[in-house]
């Protein structure tokens, strides 16, 4: 028995949450021509890419997709489409972000940074144009030579630079995270090169962990840490407050102070 189009819409869902990937990269994919639009033969191939066409009506999802009957998808049509036939167990806040990004804006501190070995500036580069709609709404603090790459490159607007990381940029930036003031950050860093200031690259890394900020180090772990600040916010590893370590390390800090003084009264 043939799918619904509503069940087809359902499963391409599912299959774009498996993906990581948003409704928005859904339709890109689909797009071969880069028309802007998607016409019922790359409708067909998608379908025949995610195994869904042998079990729905081909005529029956186009008919739901191509609402002003126009012979072609536009992508207010493919949002408003999947918006109407989401499944119930996605939560609204989950489908803003498979259409459009939900930001939290101006939160306290709320800076992202962006920072790549040389060898790696140009992965970052292109991995900062595949998610440049959710950095451009980011306050973005950068090394130098990092920032200027991706201004001179892609537009973006940098809010702060720092050093270059062998000059101490690594350290500004540890002590961003150290004041509260860094949502997360993206270091791509050359795994197959030895740093000079590689004990800076450990120490950035370490106060993160102090600091439970999250950080991304590939393209890889990248999408998934640009997924959670699209979904969930700028704040959301920052709206739990001190990190657990850090509660952790004060009490103890806490129970020398007092030790200390009780020993001085006693002299």
């Amino acid at each position: 028995m043939l799918s619904t189009a509503k069940d087809c819409l359902q499963k391409l869902i599912d299959i774009s949450a498996k993906r990581w990937i948003s409704i928005d990269e859904l339709f890109d994919q689909c797009d071969a021509d880069k028309s802007g639009g998607i016409t019922k033969d790359e409708l067909e191939l998608l379908l025949d890419e995610v195994n869904l066409s042998d079990s729905v009506n081909l005529d029956d999802i186009w008919n739901a997709l191509d609402g002003d009957n126009d012979g072609e998808v536009s992508r207010d049509e493919w949002h408003k489409c999947f918006s109407t036939y989401v499944p119930k167990r996605y939560t609204s806040k989950s489908i803003v972000w498979m259409t459009k990004p939900s930001y939290k804006e101006n939160i306290p501190g709320g800076l992202v940074a962006l920072v790549a070995h040389n060898k790696m500036k140009v992965q970052m580069a292109s991995f900062v144009e595949t998610y440049l709609e959710i950095f451009k709404h980011c306050r973005i603090v950068t090394t130098g030579s990092t920032g200027k790459t991706l201004e001179d490159n892609l537009g973006l607007k940098v809010h702060h630079k720092v050093a270059s990381g062998p000059l101490g940029g690594d350290q500004e930036i540890g002590a961003f995270v150290t004041q509260g003031l860094i949502s997360a950050i993206f270091f791509f860093k050359d795994p197959l090169s030895s740093h000079q200031h590689s004990a800076d690259i450990e120490a950035l890394t370490r106060i993160c962990d102090v600091h439970n900020v999250p950080y991304a180090t590939n393209s890889a772990s990248g999408k998934g840490l640009v997924i959670a600040l699209a979904s969930l916010g700028l704040d959301f590893g920052m709206s739990s407050g001190e990190s657990d370590t850090v509660k952790e390390y004060k009490a103890e800090q806490a129970e020398v102070i007092r030790k200390v003084s009780m020993r001085n009264l006693m002299i």
